[in-house]
């Protein structure tokens, strides 16, 4: 039975579903930008009336996954797969909201010894 040898390294990645965003962030942009729309609509609720709420909050969308998606694909273009949620999760870590298990900072290890050290000097014999 052959056996693959090697594991291609996009196998298993997330393929790209619209204008550089895969299925999970293009979610989470329409999620997010539904939820942004729902609060432009605040003030232009009293020219168009209650209308302005779903109007706006269902145009939102459609407008930054078609100008965001530009974005996206240029700020992941030549980074690894989960640079966007390491990116995030750093970001969240550093507000306090998540990613406890995340070291922040970086520093070198010292090495102190309690006694110094005696080193013997080998004598040559002739």
């Amino acid at each position: 039975m052959a056996t693959i040898e090697f594991m291609p390294d996009r196998l298993n990645a997330e393929p790209v579903v619209f204008r550089g965003f895969t299925t999970p962030e293009l979610g989470f942009t329409a999620l997010f930008s539904v939820l942004g729309g729902l609060v432009v609509a605040i003030p232009v609720a009293p020219l168009l009336g209650w209308l302005a709420f779903p109007t706006v909050a269902l145009l939102m969308p459609l407008v930054t996954i078609i100008f965001g998606g530009r974005l996206m694909a240029r700020f992941k273009r030549g980074k690894p797969e989960n640079y966007l949620y390491r990116q995030m999760s750093l970001l969240l870590s550093r507000y306090g909201l998540g990613g406890a298990g995340m070291v922040l900072q970086s520093r070198r290890w010292a090495l102190r010894r309690l006694r110094p050290v005696i080193r013997r000097q080998e004598t040559i014999h002739e």
